[in-house]
């Protein structure tokens, strides 16, 4: 007999992005991205961090203090977890592909989703602060122009959710 409850598939991508997003080095914001493509195979993951080759020990480029001095920016430096997924299965078709991340993807990743042909975006959480809010309204006008349709894991509804706040908790525990 097959067992009854089971982890939904929203919830599997979403601790999977969750879960990559543990190998961050960034000392603020730790994000995580998962792609699946239609059969629900995931074929990329990534999250927040520098380039290949780029020394994690090296000061300046973690640095967060001031953005009008770019070369002392993290922001400058540091791969948004979305970008890394995508460039961690280039060899893979993204055609119709979903894609899970632990934050709102700002406008240059969202480039890059349509750009590979990903047409869902879940995410976890979305900054809503002011600089934010008009990124948010700029990233919704592309997907909807591109039919690339994204929600909240929040309002997916799904039976298992509580098992997604276990995690972040247990990440904020231990990693942080």
């Amino acid at each position: 007999m097959k067992k009854q409850k089971y982890m939904t598939w929203h919830s599997y991508f979403m601790s999977v992005a969750l879960l990559s997003s543990f190998r961050s080095k960034d000392n603020k914001t730790q994000n995580g991205a998962c792609i699946v493509d239609p059969n629900n195979k995931v074929i990329g993951i990534g999250y927040n961090g520098l380039p290949a080759g780029c020394d994690d020990n090296d000061p300046q480029y973690w640095q967060d203090q001031d953005d009008s001095d770019l070369t002392h920016s993290k922001h400058t430096y540091v791969v948004h977890a979305e970008k890394n997924a995508i460039y961690n299965c280039m060899l893979h078709n993204m055609t119709g592909a979903k894609l899970y991340t632990t934050q709102f993807p700002c406008n240059t990743c969202a480039q890059a989703i349509i750009q590979v042909g990903i047409k869902e975006v879940v995410y976890l959480r979305k900054k809503q602060h002011d600089s934010h809010l008009l990124i948010n309204q700029a990233v919704d006008k592309m997907f909807k122009a591109a039919g690339v349709k994204s929600m909240a894991y929040a309002e997916l509804g799904v039976s298992d959710s509580s098992f997604i706040e276990q995690l972040i908790a247990t990440g904020e525990n231990s990693f942080n």
